[in-house]
Order: C-alpha cells, then sequence, then structure tokens
C-alpha cells in the first residue's frame, strides 16, 4: 500500500472515531493505528533504499564517464605516439593528437555534467517526497502518540 494512502487511513479513523461527549476528542483504537503505523515503518526503509539506488547510480554514470574519457585520451595518446614516430609528419601529427585529445577532454567533460545533471535532477525528483515522506510520517507519528496519550487520560 501506498505512504499516501497509509496516512489517508489514519485521517479516516481520526475523523471517522467516536466523539466523547463535552471533551471534542475521539476514541481511536491503538491496534488499528499501530497497524498502520507498522505498515508505513515497513515502507519507509524501501523509499530510503531506492534513494541510497539513486546515488549509487549516479556514481556509476560518473564512474563510467571517467572511464570513457580515460579510454579516449588514451587512444589519442596512442595514436599521438604512432603518428609521431614518423619523422615526415610529426608536426602534424602533434596537432592532430593535440587536437584528438582538446576534443577526448571535451567529451570528457560533457558525459561527466550530462551525467551529474541528470542525477541531480533525479535527486530534485526523489528528495520532495523523500522529505514529504518523513514528514508525514513524522506527523502521524505524533497523532499516533497523542492519540494513545488521550487514550490514557481517558482512561
Amino acid at each position: 500500500m501506498e505512504m499516501m494512502a497509509l496516512l489517508e487511513r489514519l485521517e479516516e479513523l481520526a475523523t471517522q472515531a467516536t466523539k466523547v461527549p463535552l471533551t471534542g476528542k475521539v476514541l481511536i483504537d491503538p491496534d488499528e493505528v499501530l497497524a498502520i503505523v507498522d505498515e508505513m515503518r515497513d515502507m519507509l526503509p524501501q523509499e530510503i533504499r531506492d534513494a541510497n539506488r539513486v546515488s549509487r547510480d549516479r556514481e556509476a554514470i560518473i564512474g563510467e564517464a571517467r572511464e570513457q574519457a580515460e579510454a579516449t585520451v588514451r587512444e589519442a595518446q596512442t595514436m599521438a605516439t604512432h603518428l609521431t614516430s614518423e619523422a615526415a609528419v610529426t608536426k602534424e601529427a602533434q596537432e592532430q593528437a593535440d587536437e584528438l585529445i582538446d576534443q577526448a577532454k571535451r567529451v570528457a567533460r560533457e558525459i561527466r555534467q550530462n551525467a551529474l545533471e541528470w542525477a541531480d535532477d533525479l535527486f530534485a525528483r526523489v528528495s520532495p517526497d523523500l522529505e514529504r515522506i518523513a514528514n508525514d510520517t513524522q506527523k502521524a507519528a505524533g497523532a499516533v502518540r497523542k492519540a494513545r496519550e488521550e487514550l490514557r487520560q481517558q482512561l
């Protein structure tokens, strides 16, 4: 069940609970509330695991971009070494090698930048949900504590 659905069940319990005359308080079955809180608690770690997975994915993308950039640089250096071994084309080979290295560095920067932007975008999309879930969970736990306290006071 989705976190919002659990919160709605908690809200429904509170709004449909039996009202205690002259007090403005309600009677809520603590077992029902605690069952919902347990379900919410079970869901929360999944959200956290999802956020951790996103973080690992970001690191993997950055690592892949770095590896691609290094491979391109190595390839450019290999080409440069090969081209410079011939005396007649040394100057031209060096210029081509430098151009390839510069191009490889630009491509590597672009790949890293795109990976970082993608990861930042993903975090930006996930962060509000995680914050909302954390806030909702705190509110729900507070409501449960308050309801439990009110029930204790009534007994």
